[in-house]
Parts: C-alpha cells; structure tokens; sequence
C-alpha cells in the first residue's frame, strides 16, 4: 500500500473488529478506537478509514470524527458495518445518513455485512428491537429488509469474512475497484473542488432565500 494508513474504529458487537484485525492482517496499518482518536494524529498519515456499526442509517462512532472532517475529508475513506447483504444503496446510505452536506461529494464510502445474534444487544438495544419487530408485524406491506431482521432474530448468523470487505482492500490498496460495489466520490479533481468551496462560502453569505437555492444546487 502506498502511503500510511490509520483505521479509526467503533465496534458495537466484535464484528467491525474483527473486521480490522482483517484489515491490518491484509495491508499492515494502525488502529485506533473512535474514543481514543485525537485530531493532531491526522497529519501523520496519508489514508485514513472510519469503520463503525450500522444501526439504520446511524454510523456508530462516526461523531467523533465529524468535527475534524475539515482536516481529513481529502484523504477519507468510510464503511459501515451491518446485518444486511450487500447492496450498493446501503453504501450510499452510509454517507447520506452520517456525512455533512458540506464533504459527503469527497468522501468514498463503503458497506460490508456483519452479524447478529439477539443474544448480544443490550437492554435498550432490545426494547428498541422488539418495537421494530411489532412495527412490522403490524404493517400492511413487509419488505425483504425486514423480512430478512425477522429470520435475523430467530437465527443469529456471522458474516464476518475477508470476501467481503476485499473491495475495500483493493481500494485501500489502490487497486481498481467496480463501482457497483460501493459509493465512490463525486468530485476528485482539485478544480472542481476548489470551485465547490467557492460556492459552499457564497452560500453561507448570501440572503436567506439566496442561501437555500445555493445549498440545494451543491446537494445535486
């Protein structure tokens, strides 16, 4: 791998863990806890990669880099970690539910299945489980999502495996990657994203009803 990478990391149920342990065995990095991540450790790396637990659209950990996108968003790289197969909607969910406005274009971002046994959730985890679960049973129309988290429930199952997340390695690698099997950033080109921040600070200046059209074109 060309340059250094650190893996920031926040594992709910072992399963991301796992999942660096993976990582680091494969193309040989650092790692570190979210909760122990400090910004002034960015400069000392050329790649660095956020994985964490998906529960919904939610990245778990994610928060603790937020702040500090400003001074890593150009060499970013983010995945989630979920009970669901892998489809390239679910990577793009990991940005569109977690990444700012203002960096989501720079920021590829990756989806990999996980596990879940029931077994393993918390209290809170399962009250939450358990008003999902009457949530579907009560709706007119079940989708396959959710049929999948019923059988999920019944039947724990661990998806852990470096088939999986080779996609990621190979990007980490700097090996071609299909996009189909993950979410790749919009804009790489130094112009474009010079002329993206360009109108990100016009919008902030501008008029109210000015500011709105602004942010809703930099959206598309």
């Amino acid at each position: 791998m060309k340059g250094r990478l650190l893996i920031i990391f926040n594992s709910e149920h072992g399963y991301v863990k796992r999942y660096v342990d993976i990582l680091g065995n494969a193309i040989g990095c650092d790692a570190v806890p979210a909760d122990k991540f400090r910004s002034n450790m960015i400069a000392a790396y050329d790649k660095l990669l956020f994985i964490g637990s998906m529960r919904g659209t939610a990245l778990s950990g994610y928060k603790k880099i937020a702040g500090d996108l400003d001074l890593m968003y150009n060499k970013l790289t983010v995945c989630g970690v979920g009970m669901l197969p892998y489809r390239k909607s679910l990577a793009e969910r990991v940005r569109n539910g977690n990444i700012s406005v203002a960096y989501e274009k720079f920021i590829p971002t990756f989806y990999v299945q996980g596990g879940f046994d029931a077994n393993e959730l918390s209290r809170t985890e399962k009250m939450s489980m358990n008003m999902t679960l009457r949530q579907i049973h009560s709706a007119s129309l079940v989708s396959d999502d959710d049929t999948f988290l019923i059988h999920a429930v019944e039947t724990p199952f661990d998806e852990v495996k470096k088939a999986n997340i080779a996609p990621l390695i190979d990007f980490l690698e700097d090996r071609p990657v299909d996009v189909e099997l993950y979410s790749p950033a919009e804009i790489t080109d130094e112009e474009e994203k010079k002329k993206f921040f360009e109108e990100q600070e016009k919008a902030e200046k501008a008029p109210l009803d000015k500011k709105r059209a602004l942010k809703k074109k930099l959206k598309k």
